[in-house]
């Protein structure tokens, strides 16, 4: 039997989103929990898969960077794995690709 994880889980996602509320502020437009943790069907040792939707047009890499001493602080404290991928507003809505469209169909605003 596997422990309920979804507490900690909640706690997980509360706490990586108050960390991108600070570092983007209003340019921050939405963050969705996707995957088999937003399917309900994780593991107690899944990854978490997080979208982060941002207003304006960004370069990816610098966005990864600039998350990535938040992201390692948070996995390291709760040993899990957070993965990020990031959209704009525009490429949420309108990309027609597999990743997308599962995202759109099965994840949750967190």
């Amino acid at each position: 039997m596997l422990p309920d994880i979804r507490p900690r889980l909640k706690e997980i996602i509360a706490q990586t989103r108050l960390g991108l509320e600070k570092i983007y502020g209003e340019e921050l437009e939405r963050v969705i929990l996707f995957g088999s943790q937003a399917r309900g069907d994780a593991r107690a040792d899944s990854d978490i898969d997080l979208l982060i939707v941002l207003k304006n047009p960004f370069d990816y890499s610098t966005e990864s960077n600039r998350i990535s001493f938040l992201i390692a602080d948070i996995c390291l404290e709760h040993t899990v794995v957070i993965n990020c991928v990031f959209a704009t507003v525009q490429h949420y809505q309108e990309y027609d690709n597999g990743l997308f469209r599962n995202i759109r169909r099965e994840g949750i605003s967190v």
